[in-house]
């Protein structure tokens, strides 16, 4: 497996209100993939023996950052409401809402109606189950404080709905959050499952880094107008690597560098010449504005009929 440092390198997450910057040192790069399938996998010593719930806490903790950067790209004041749809089991006693398939279904029925009606419609949507074992949705989506409640229940079908006007930047942080906790409510029967629900057409972050030669142009454009604007540095994070020295090849007299990986800095090697070798991760944000690289926020508004109909 081949392996390539990068002393000093770049990386632009670039969103509609915000842009983050890290800058590293020290990188280590795979450059292939391992082959040899008999090679036991190395086990870092700061990763617990419990690999499922490690890997599963990781994931939730990725699905918490793709939410807050879902909602800040896809949704602003004051086209922004938060529905809770529940399920009431009265009316639809041939189907089980315990069971995630049936819920989402149901919910995916209910999108369609939405587009049906609505053009320009975006959501993002987390779920949980309720006291008697029900799912029950909350959703972040682009409907104008003009709506009813009411006509929310008619295109639901299922229930109980109810809808939060978020016209405040602090109502707006609060239900970010809500979503996020939402979906840790229920994070054992997410195993193995989407941990959200979207629209196809939210937008992302753009994400560019130096060291590809194919985002060259686009990042050297970008990480200028990055370097024109304020920056602060929120924090710092460091990965022992090793530790490096110089030698000389005594047969040309050419100074080389050398990199032991993964051992400490002992006396013995410090006396040696070598000193510590590290990666080392500085996190910033600027103020520098790409709102230009997204596509303008609209809200949804009603389809107009097809059709013109008349009383006979």
């Amino acid at each position: 497996m081949g392996e390539e440092c990068i002393e000093g390198g770049f990386k632009l997450k670039i969103g509609r209100r915000r842009t983050h910057v890290t800058t590293y040192e020290n990188m280590i790069l795979q450059t292939t993939q391992p082959v040899k399938k008999d090679k036991q996998k190395k086990i870092k010593r700061s990763i617990p023996s419990d690999y499922a719930n490690f890997n599963y806490y990781n994931r939730m903790k990725k699905r918490r950052q793709e939410i807050r950067e879902i909602c800040w790209n896809n949704f602003d004041l004051p086209d922004v409401v938060m529905l809770t749809l529940t399920f009431d089991q009265k009316g639809n006693v041939e189907k089980n809402f315990t069971q995630l398939e049936d819920a989402h279904r149901e919910f995916k029925k209910f999108i369609q109606r939405v587009n049906s009606h609505y053009e320009n419609f975006r959501y993002l949507a987390t779920f949980s189950r309720q006291r008697n074992g029900n799912w029950h949705y909350h959703v972040m989506c682009n409907f104008q404080h003009s709506i009813a409640n009411k006509e929310i229940t008619k295109l639901w079908k299922n229930g109980i709905t109810y809808v939060s006007y978020v016209n405040t930047r602090e109502k707006y942080n609060s239900a970010v959050h809500y979503l996020t906790h939402n979906m840790n409510e229920s994070a054992d029967a997410l195993k193995g499952k989407h941990g959200y629900l979207c629209s196809r057409s939210v937008e992302r972050d753009i994400k560019l880094v130096s060291w590809r030669a194919e985002q060259s142009d686009e990042f050297e454009e970008a990480f200028k107008k990055v370097k024109q604007e304020r920056i602060k540095i929120l924090y710092e994070t460091r990965n022992p690597l090793g530790v490096k020295g110089t030698r000389v090849d005594e047969e040309t007299g050419e100074a080389f560098d050398i990199h032991l990986r993964d051992r400490e800095l002992t006396p013995a090697l410090e006396d040696a010449g070598y000193e510590k070798w590290e990666s080392i991760y500085t996190h910033l944000t600027s103020w520098a504005d790409f709102s230009d690289k997204f596509e303008p926020l609209k809200p949804a508004t009603l389809r107009p009929k097809k059709f013109k109909r008349t009383n006979p």
